[in-house]
């Protein structure tokens, strides 16, 4: 969202409060319901009159309530909706509508005046929001020229050579001998540690400290976090226990944990080194890598098509190559269920040649007859596509299945190669599938539809014939960044050549960020009394989401900072 959008919505939402201010005042103000005129009782059998059935009761007691008249009045519809009762119409003789009637006996209720302490609490509410929105249009203008900020590039390849000094995920580096960090009584969920002595002298207006690293961890359901100081790091420790993959936090690219791939998913924060780059104002921001694209890589990839049969594609390890041979067992049995089990098109055809039969004897359709020839006509076209394909695809089922229980039964007996995931490869490619497409007639012919049938190789991905491919590429890209940040020459050259264009764009639309006024609103942020730790978008690359795609932003009081009380950070997500 842009800022000038963000600017908008702040004024929409003062705009709304101020409306609901005035209703409420309103409420409080309009004078009390005049009660309605007496009730004429109506005579039995008038016109109009019903009576709703009684409902059956077991017990004499019920049965006597039952019995008994019913009033369903204002007064008592009020009382259960806790509104106030509207007046009753008079009985009237037959005429003029009874709400164009006047009864003169009772003057309609003027609403009270508002009083001055009205006004003035209206006014300080007002002067409120308008400060606040006053407050964060400053924030907008004055966002990206802060004085330093820091941003969080994760290395793209990563630095193997070298030890890394700051780093997303993975392993934290604490102190020899302190204990695992605990939030109310829960270990806390590793995510970063930053090198203080990497941070430029300025930031924070110079607050803080600049020896040893900062290491951030937060509550693994709520967010909550815990900031600890490392004065000198030591091992790498590991957590106390496993990432919980059905956490609040834990979301793999490619929105893995809203369907059934999850559990072939790496349920871990891959450890990414980061390089922290200075920006002042002028200065180029590595932010900005991915201005004015609108969609993500993964997106473009889907509507472009591919094959997997490509080398950049191939399994790199037993994970990879037994995760991508299960989600197409999946696949495949979903899709042959549904193109085994019983066709519609035979009924939708008994049902075209019934009403054509009809048209002829006379009954108007409203496709008329020649949309109804049409729609025969499209329709037994697909029938006969459809068998086609059926056929074609009993022969593609049986021979991707024998692969696959190869696969399986290699993976307990055989150590892993290339050549051996190039060779399954190439044999799924050899297998061809059948899909029909439905469309819409491009001559616009009243009935008609255009019928395709196409045959693809089992590894290609086709926008318009998803089956499986676009499925294991995004398992593939989970496994292939988690090896990739350990080491780089996991992937062979095919692969690294398409996966980092790829993890670089992600990386630069997610890339944290330091010492800055925060890239989205954040309640109660001052930039004279507060400084931005950091602040975490939701992040593909990392696995990890904060609210809805939000952003975690760690703020501390310059005061709390200069004094090191590390146990005081404040964490909100940005909106």
């Amino acid at each position: 969202m842009s800022q000038v959008q963000s600017a908008m919505l702040m004024l929409a939402g003062v705009t709304l409060a101020y409306l609901l201010v005035v209703y409420v005042v309103w409420r409080r103000r309009r004078g009390p319901a005049q009660p309605g005129a007496p009730k004429t009782p109506r005579v039995p059998g008038a016109p109009r009159e019903s009576r709703l059935p009684s409902l059956p009761r077991r017990d004499r007691e019920r049965e006597r309530i039952a019995e008994e008249p019913v009033e369903i009045s204002a007064s008592r519809l009020a009382r259960v909706s806790g509104r106030t009762p509207l007046e009753t119409a008079p009985e009237t003789t037959l005429g003029a509508p009874a709400d164009l009637l006047v009864d003169e006996r009772q003057p309609p209720p003027v609403p009270a005046e508002p009083t001055e302490a009205d006004r003035e609490m209206v006014s300080r509410m007002l002067e409120s929001l308008v400060a606040e929105v006053e407050h964060e249009a400053d924030l907008i203008e004055r966002r990206t020229a802060e004085r330093v900020a820091v941003r969080l590039v994760p290395q793209i390849p990563p630095r193997t050579g070298e030890a890394h000094t700051s780093w997303l995920g993975g392993r934290p580096r604490l102190d020899p001998g302190a204990a695992w960090p605990q939030i109310r009584e829960v270990p806390g969920q590793f995510i970063a540690q930053i090198a203080c002595a990497d941070l430029p002298a300025d930031i924070w207006d110079g607050l803080g400290p600049r020896r040893g690293s900062l290491a951030l961890f937060i509550h693994p359901r709520d967010g909550d976090a815990a900031l600890v100081h490392v004065q000198e790091a030591g091992d790498p420790v590991d957590p106390p226990h496993p990432l919980d993959p059905g956490g609040s936090f834990f979301a793999p690219h490619g929105g893995l944990r809203f369907g059934d791939l999850m559990p072939f998913a790496r349920a871990a924060f891959p450890e990414w080194p980061v390089d922290l780059v200075a920006v002042r104002p002028g200065d180029p921001d590595p932010r900005d890598a991915v201005e004015g694209v609108d969609d993500g890589p993964g997106h473009r990839l889907y509507r472009l098509g591919y094959d997997v049969a490509d080398p950049a594609f191939h399994p790199f390890d037993w994970p990879s190559m037994l995760a991508m041979v299960e989600i197409l067992a999946m696949r495949i049995e979903r899709y042959w269920k549904e193109v085994d089990g019983p066709s519609p098109i035979d009924t939708q055809l008994a049902s075209v040649e019934r009403r054509l039969a009809k048209h002829d004897d006379g009954e108007k359709d409203p496709l008329g007859r020649e949309g109804l020839v049409n729609m025969r006509a499209s329709l037994e076209q697909l029938r006969d596509a459809a068998a086609a394909a059926r056929a074609a695809n009993h022969v593609a089922r049986f021979r991707a299945e024998e692969i696959i229980d190869i696969v399986r039964d290699s993976a307990t007996k055989m150590a892993f190669t290339a050549t051996d995931s190039a060779a399954v490869m190439d044999a799924l490619q050899a297998i061809e599938w059948a899909k029909v497409i439905r469309r819409k007639d491009p001559a616009e012919r009243p009935g008609a539809e255009l019928i395709e049938s196409l045959t693809l190789p089992l590894t290609q991905h086709h926008p318009d014939a998803p089956l499986w491919v676009h499925d294991y590429h995004s398992i593939w890209f989970d496994h292939a960044k988690h090896a990739y940040a350990a080491n780089p020459e996991t992937l062979s050259e095919a692969a690294r050549a398409v996966f980092e264009p790829y993890a670089q764009e992600l990386a630069a639309r997610e890339m944290p960020s330091i010492g800055h006024i925060p890239f989205r609103y954040v309640h109660g942020y001052d930039e004279e009394s507060h400084a931005t730790l950091l602040e975490l978008p939701t992040s593909g690359l990392m696995s990890w989401t904060f609210g809805d795609v939000d952003h975690l932003v760690l703020t501390m009081r310059k005061a709390d900072l200069a004094a090191g009380r590390w146990d005081r950070p404040i964490v909100e997500l940005s909106n």
